[in-house]
């Protein structure tokens, strides 16, 4: 208990040692060559300059669960960007969290039932989580991001109807520039997101049968586009017996892009699904049917085909076996990108905008069930994708982008040749005692493409090529405390010049304490990057330095 109370101790003194520091622990010394004013321009000033004829990936919200598609997400670990993973779900319907920290962070996290009678039930969850400054160039790379979710429910016998209201912000900015911070106003660097999303449905259910018919409509504007996407979701799930179910799905994805242009994408999905299960073995088998048109400056390209999906599962004592095989249309959104790199500044991206084919997604994995309820996992994945995308720099100058440099920018770029995507995955969970539950995940992937339309290996930038996150977690009597290390290794980015660059490991200690006082009242304290590293994900926007925020979780019954 002495450690932490002096971690705790420690922890404090850093915050007041901040409030005359302005919350780094070291301020970064820049070397000023030049005087240089950065200001992105509007867009009516940069139309009409460039016709691009690039496309691009990512995956639609497919749904079903059993294929494993993680090697196409974005892999991005950055403490600003991500809530808190040491957060429990379960802790109650109504709660607030509250904490406060150096580099002027603040972030409060409320959950509530807001009514609950007669069939009828509202629950609201609001989040908000800024720092006013950051580590490099101070209030302009500083981060502030709330979402607000409002769901509302209505169920009588075998009859379901809800509704989801959600508004996202984001305010940060483009911070990767080497100019002294005098030189830039955050006001002409700031970057300002915003999305509305609607989502109802209706369900209905009995010990046969669910069929759920859902609309989603979602609404995203920043600086230079908006985005308006449709989706329209049937499913049918029909119990013959305890051993065999039937499922057929429809989706309907409308996206569209406009600025200066329009971009259109109407993709359909129809699937139909055979299961069977008894108590060791499991299958899934059948196919999908996918189509997907573009129309961008009155021209049309259409891709898609019919997609077999295999899911097989067998368990013999403590040993698992689980082979996936499938394949499909994955959408790619503008938006989607933006959260997950909110540094892209491109005027031009629309031809980059498209989905990606997956052709052949192979999974098999051996999972072992240890006494001690720990086990260990080994996975290997094999995909072939048309048409995935990657971050590049986005060299304004290069291009005649009327932006001045050297800020950093980034943008896409899209493969139409084959990329082969191979990943192994490793992890274990091996508790101790009741007190101590060590567990490690390693990830191994690696991009290849069937020929180079560039002159540059893009597929290597912002991929690490080993992602490694071992942690402990530690319970004992009312304190609960996660303590490890997240490293990325092996990561490649593109400098001013366009040449391709080792960036730093990224090295992330961190730890996270919870206090139970009572069952209402606890205690936390939130620490990353303990060895205060400059850590970038993104070459030219590191995160933040040694962070920490200590704060109290309220229940309410």
């Amino acid at each position: 208990m002495n450690k932490y109370i002096l971690i705790i101790l420690l922890f404090f003194y850093n915050i007041s040692y901040s409030q005359n520091n302005e919350g780094e622990i070291e301020d970064v010394q820049i070397l000023i060559e030049k005087n240089s004013l950065i200001i992105l321009p509007k867009v009516d000033k940069i139309i009409n300059k460039i016709n691009s004829n690039v496309y691009t990936l990512d995956k639609e919200d497919i749904q079903f669960s059993y294929l494993n598609y993680l090697i196409i997400n974005d892999n991005k670990k950055i403490d600003k960007f991500i809530r808190l993973e040491s957060e429990n779900n379960n802790i109650s319907k109504n709660n607030i969290r509250l904490q406060v920290g150096n580099y002027k962070s603040f972030l409060i996290h409320g959950k509530s039932k807001i009514y609950e009678y007669n069939n009828w039930s509202s629950y609201l969850n609001l989040y908000h989580k800024s720092n006013l400054k950051g580590i490099y160039h101070k209030n302009n790379s500083q981060f502030n991001e709330s979402d607000i979710n409002l769901y509302l429910k209505h169920s009588k016998r075998n009859n379901t109807f809800d509704v989801l209201f959600n508004f996202k912000k984001i305010i940060t900015g483009y911070y990767g520039y080497l100019e002294n911070l005098n030189e830039v106003d955050f006001v002409d660097i700031k970057i300002n997101n915003s999305k509305y999303l609607i989502d109802y449905g209706y369900s209905y259910s009995n010990k046969k049968m669910l069929v759920r018919i859902e609309n989603k409509n979602s609404f995203y504007k920043d600086l230079l586009y908006d985005e308006y996407n449709n989706i329209i979701n049937l499913k049918l799930n029909y119990l013959f017996s305890k051993k065999l179910n039937f499922l057929i799905t429809f989706n309907n994805d409308y996206y569209h892009l406009n600025s200066f242009d329009k971009l259109k994408i109407n993709t359909y999905n129809l699937s139909g699904l055979v299961n069977y299960n008894v108590e060791n073995f499991y299958l899934l088998i059948g196919g999908k049917l996918n189509k997907s048109f573009k129309n961008f400056k009155g021209k049309s390209k259409n891709i898609g085909g019919l997609y077999p999906i295999v899911n097989l599962k067998y368990k013999l004592n403590n040993l698992s076996f689980n082979v996936n095989y499938g394949g499909g249309l994955f959408s790619n959104k503008y938006s989607e990108k933006i959260y997950s790199n909110p540094f892209i500044y491109d005027p031009f991206i629309f031809g980059k905008i498209n989905n990606t084919n997956e052709k052949f997604n192979i999974n098999a994995s051996v999972e072992y069930q240890l006494n001690n309820n720990g086990n260990v996992n080994l996975a290997f994945t094999r995909k072939t994708l048309n048409g995935f995308t990657n971050y590049i720099y986005n060299n304004a100058e290069k291009d005649n982008y009327p932006v001045t440099t050297p800020i950093y920018l980034y943008t896409l770029i899209r493969y139409d040749e084959n990329t082969y995507v191979n990943q192994i995955n490793f992890s274990f969970k091996f508790p101790i005692n009741s007190y101590i539950n060590p567990s490690l995940n390693f990830v191994y992937r690696k991009f290849d493409h069937e020929k180079h339309k560039y002159d540059l290996d893009a597929d290597v930038l912002y991929k690490p090529l080993y992602d490694l996150n071992i942690k402990n977690e530690i319970s004992y009597n009312k304190l609960k405390s996660n303590f490890g290390v997240h490293l990325l290794l092996d990561s490649y980015a593109m400098d001013f010049n366009s040449n391709i660059i080792n960036i730093n490991d990224y090295v992330n200690l961190y730890l996270y304490s919870n206090y139970k006082l009572n069952n209402r009242i606890s205690f936390e304290l939130d620490i990353n990057n303990i060895l205060n590293k400059r850590n970038e994900y993104y070459f030219m926007y590191p995160e933040l330095g040694f962070n920490a925020m200590a704060g109290i979780l309220l229940k309410f019954w």
